[in-house]
């Protein structure tokens, strides 16, 4: 009896699984879409002011690390789901906080 709900306990974390793998996918589109925003955006800035802004500048590079993290849960590379559902990356524990000497 107990292979028999391991089993079925497996197909459902294999099923929820694939439910965020979809969620995290569609997120992952819209990501895109707004990297193209931002891109634009950026290169008319550096046309206008001739510098990047760099609040957009930070925005940026803060998405393209929830993208690597989108894109490490949707290759298996990890079991962790992206914000909104785990914590940001404060409370990762994987990543050591910064000590001061």
């Amino acid at each position: 009896m107990e292979e028999q709900n391991s089993e079925k306990r497996d197909f459902t974390d294999d099923l929820m699984r694939g439910l965020f793998m979809l969620i995290f996918f569609v997120a992952a589109r819209f990501v895109a879409v707004l990297v193209t925003f931002i891109a634009v955006f950026q290169f008319i800035c550096t046309l206008v002011t001739r510098k990047p802004n760099d609040n957009v500048k930070d925005f940026g590079k803060d998405l393209s690390v929830y993208a690597a993290e989108i894109i490490e849960f949707l290759t298996y590379s990890t079991d962790r789901k992206p914000w909104p559902f785990s914590p940001g990356n404060e409370a990762d524990p994987e990543v050591p906080a910064p000590t001061v000497e």
